[in-house]
Parts: C-alpha cells; sequence; structure tokens
C-alpha cells in the first residue's frame, strides 16, 4: 500500500494484512559459517548432549551426514561425563498395580539430575551391568538409553542368571557377558565361570574363581571396573572370616589373577572405582561418617598409595534424615559424594562441602554402581531388532 508521499506502508502496519515470517536460517548459517569446519566438527558438536546431536542432523546435508559417521560418533562418546545413576522406586499410578523402578542420571558439574529414562518395559526393574553406554536390564535384555534400541543377551532370548559383567572385546568389537553357575555335580569347584557373545547362544568356559570355600557362592560387590581390558572384580565374604578380594580378569587372553586389595579392615565397607583412567578405592567404617581414598600406584605389584580423606558432616545430615542410616557413596575422580537419605539425596564435595540437594517424594534414592555414558554408535547387536 503506498501513501501520499509514495512511502509504502509496512505489512504489519497495513490493515488486514500480516507479515510473512522472517527467515532466520540465512542468519544462522552465516553466524556459523565464521566458526572454522575444524573447530566445528571436532570440539563444538561432539560434546553436545545426543539429543541435541539427533536434532542437528536436520540442520542440513552435511550436519546430517556428519551425525552418521562413526568417527564422529566414537568421539562424541569419548567426550560426554560418565554420570552417576540414581535409582527410586514409588507406587504404580491406578493403571498397574506394584512398584516401578525410576531411573535418573545426575550431573555432577552443573549440580543437576537428569530427566528419567525411558525403557520399553514398565514395572520395576534393576541394572545388571553397564558398558559404552549401553545396560542390561532384567537378566536377559540389552538397550541403548540414547538410542531407545534394545535386544535380548541371548539369540534364543533365555535370560542369564548370576551376571558378572558386561564388555567390549578389543580385538573384535564385540560385547561379551561375564556370568558364574552351579555345578552340583562337579565336587571339586561348584562355580563355573563363563562368557557369552551377546547377541548369539556361543558361550565357553573361563578360569575367574570368585570363592575360596567350596560351599560358597560368589559375593560379588558393587560393579567391576573396566580397565586397560581388564576387569577387577570385588568380592568377599560377609559371614565368618570377612575378607576384601580382588580378581583381575583379562577380557582378552582370558585368564585372572588375584590382586592385593589396600590396608582395609576386613569389616569395614570398600567400593572400587575409577579415577581418571586408574584403580581406586574408597574404604569406609560405616559407609556414612567419611572415606578413605587409595589409589593403585603400581598394577604389577599391587602398590597401593593414600591419597586423601573425605569427613561428612554428621550433624547437617541429620537435619534430613532424623533416625536410620543413610548411605554415602564417592562417585567421581574429583571426590564428589552422593549420599542417600529418606526423601532427599545430597550431593557434596570431597572437602565436606553441601553442594545440592534433591527431594525424591516418601522415597529413598539409591546410588547404583553403574554410570552412564551417552552413545550415539550404531552396533550390530541392535540390526533387525526392536527400537521405542
Amino acid at each position: 500500500m503506498l501513501l501520499r508521499s509514495g512511502r509504502r506502508l509496512a505489512a504489519e502496519d497495513e490493515p488486514g494484512r500480516t507479515a510473512p515470517p522472517r527467515r532466520r536460517s540465512r542468519a544462522r548459517s552465516d553466524r556459523l559459517a565464521v566458526i572454522p569446519d575444524e573447530i566445528l566438527h571436532q570440539e563444538i558438536l561432539p560434546r553436545l548432549p545426543a539429543k541435541s546431536v539427533l536434532r542437528f542432523r536436520a540442520v542440513c546435508r552435511s550436519w546430517r551426514n556428519l551425525a552418521s559417521d562413526p568417527a564422529f560418533l566414537l568421539d562424541h562418546h569419548r567426550r560426554q561425563p560418565a554420570l552417576p545413576l540414581i535409582r527410586c522406586c514409588r507406587i504404580s499410578d491406578g493403571s498397574r498395580r506394584g512398584l516401578e523402578s525410576c531411573l535418573n542420571a545426575i550431573h555432577l558439574r552443573s549440580a543437576k539430575l537428569g530427566p528419567s529414562f525411558q525403557f520399553p518395559f514398565a514395572g520395576s526393574f534393576a541394572i545388571r551391568a553397564s558398558c559404552d553406554g549401553l545396560f542390561v536390564v532384567f537378566n536377559h535384555i540389552i538397550c541403548n538409553p540414547a538410542t531407545r534400541e534394545w535386544a535380548t543377551l541371548r539369540q534364543d532370548g533365555k535370560p542369564i542368571e548370576n551376571l558378572i559383567a558386561l564388555f567390549r572385546h578389543q580385538p573384535s568389537g564385540e560385547f561379551r557377558v561375564m556370568y558364574w553357575r552351579n555345578n552340583s555335580m562337579e565336587l571339586i569347584c561348584r562355580q563355573e565361570y563363563y562368557i557369552l557373545t551377546v547377541g548369539t547362544n556361543n558361550s565357553w568356559r573361563v578360569d575367574c574363581p570368585l570363592t575360596e570355600v567350596l560351599a560358597e557362592e560368589p559375593s560379588i560387590f558393587g560393579a567391576p571396573v573396566l580397565l586397560n581390558g581388564s576387569l577387577h572384580i570385588h568380592w568377599r565374604r560377609r559371614s565368618g572370616v570377612r575378607y576384601h578380594r580382588i580378581r583381575v580378569f583379562d577380557t582378552v587372553a582370558e585368564t585372572s589373577r588375584l590382586m592385593s586389595p589396600p590396608p582395609v579392615n576386613p569389616g569395614h565397607v570398600m567400593h572400587l572405582l575409577d579415577m581418571g583412567g586408574k584403580l581406586a578405592a574408597s574404604t569406609s567404617e560405616d559407609g556414612m561418617t567419611g572415606m578413605s581414598i587409595f589409589l593403585l600406584q603400581d598394577p604389577e605389584h599391587d602398590v597401593w598409595a593414600f591419597q586423601y580423606q573425605i569427613k561428612l558432616p554428621v550433624m547437617e545430615i541429620r537435619r534430613f534424615q532424623e533416625q536410620g542410616d543413610w548411605r554415602a557413596k564417592v562417585v567421581s575422580e574429583e571426590g564428589d559424594v552422593l549420599v542417600s537419605c529418606y526423601g532427599h539425596l545430597l550431593q557434596y564435595d570431597k572437602k565436606g562441602n553441601l553442594v545440592a540437594k534433591f527431594k525424591y517424594d516418601d522415597d529413598m534414592p539409591m546410588v547404583i554402581p553403574h554410570k552412564f555414558k551417552e552413545s550415539l554408535i550404531q552396533h550390530t547387536i541392535f540390526q533387525n531388532t526392536n527400537k521405542n
């Protein structure tokens, strides 16, 4: 519409007309064009969360190709933080009876609780093992929460009882699981230990004894720590003459040996953890008030060195749980501690300072012995299987 002055009236000012939506794609692309591709592809995009990577596939063809490149997906997985996992149970709604499990990851640096993981099944469940962003749920399902893909551990779908660990066999790239089972016909050793290639029915026996008494069954404490191709399995005896033992299983040579633990009272609590690519152990008299951190300095000679001690503010924690015991666990190489109380989850640094607190209604959140590291890598075990 022209005015008498000859100036055209803007569409938004002209009666009865609306302005067309402004195009911002060119402006956005111009801003991105300022950033060199090398920095964008190698430093910025690999640090994004999995959801953001899935979204930027729609930006342009080059980004879509990048998000499907195996080298980029591997780099993206390596740069993702290993997040502690929190599990709680709640009463189901009216449509189902019983308990439902809720699983969250916690971002320690930002002190934020991540969204709940979505699984293609309902009800109460437990994470049996984890590796490279994959979870073993129940005794027969392996899934990737980032891509929502899942498959059965065995080709025939049969469950695997007494699962010890999930790991990736480096020479072949196969995912494998270790488990044990009783052999009542064997008089010398009642337990037999096996390796299974995930997605097949192919299993074989290995030598990895986790007991010292024939009549006992293995009592594995926490999740095995995988470092340099070896599983470090912490097992102990809870009754009678107590002890802590560490069995190191080489996943390539399929041989094992006993490793001496750090100097810890057999009756105390001990957890193994990965601290910057080195094996570490946190020890505590009661698992509540404080922890001592030891680092394995010489793996060949089993030499442990004391690092530091963490003391938690007991009186402050009692404000959140007046009666009963709480549970505390070291969850990072920086010494972050998560304390599980009834109705609350508390985050402390290694100096005992309260960093954050999270509210859980009518429940006691539990820090499970597994961590989550997002992965968008396409695995052959999920080909021709399910996705929800």
